[in-house]
């Protein structure tokens, strides 16, 4: 097990995933990442739950088991009419509890979602990890924080 895994499951460490593309296997269309254009994606949420047949990703299933979900946050970037989705497919299939899943406007506005948390648990910030598929996303919060970034990639082999 890597040194960062390792720092990820201490008891002291809570760990914030996002959820498209981490949480969520990103696949919603046909033989294709995405199942229209970024600007028609809401419209497409309107009318499909992508989420309901979203496939979860099972080693992010056994690192959540192994350090509890008690210490596990989602914090995804999502509109109104998106957020439902998103919260039911994290509950049903990694069984957080809905008021550890997270929604906010802009990517960027997790920075202020991590410092929050942190503050609320009472933890330093190096204690509270970002997993995220996103590098700009990553080095934003890596700018901005002492939180802990890590790239969903480091999940690959959990567990094997």
């Amino acid at each position: 097990m890597t040194k960062l895994m390792e720092y990820l499951l201490e008891p002291q460490t809570v760990v914030v995933f996002d959820i498209d593309g981490v949480l969520a296997v990103y696949e919603f269309g046909d033989l294709s990442h995405s199942a229209c254009p970024d600007e028609d994606w809401e419209d497409y949420v309107r009318t499909h739950d992508p989420y309901a047949s979203s496939r979860s990703v099972p080693q992010i299933q056994r690192f959540i088991k192994d350090k509890g979900i008690d210490h596990v946050w989602a914090c995804s970037q999502a509109s109104d009419v998106e957020a439902p989705g998103k919260r039911a497919f994290v509950t049903r299939c990694y069984e957080l509890a809905p008021s550890h899943v997270v929604t906010v406007a802009q990517k960027a506005e997790k920075v202020g979602f991590l410092r929050q948390l942190a503050r609320k648990l009472e933890i330093p910030e190096r204690r509270v990890a970002i997993v995220e598929d996103t590098v700009k996303t990553l080095d934003l919060i890596g700018q901005e924080t002492d939180c802990v970034t890590v790239h969903v990639s480091s999940f690959f082999d959990y567990g094997m």
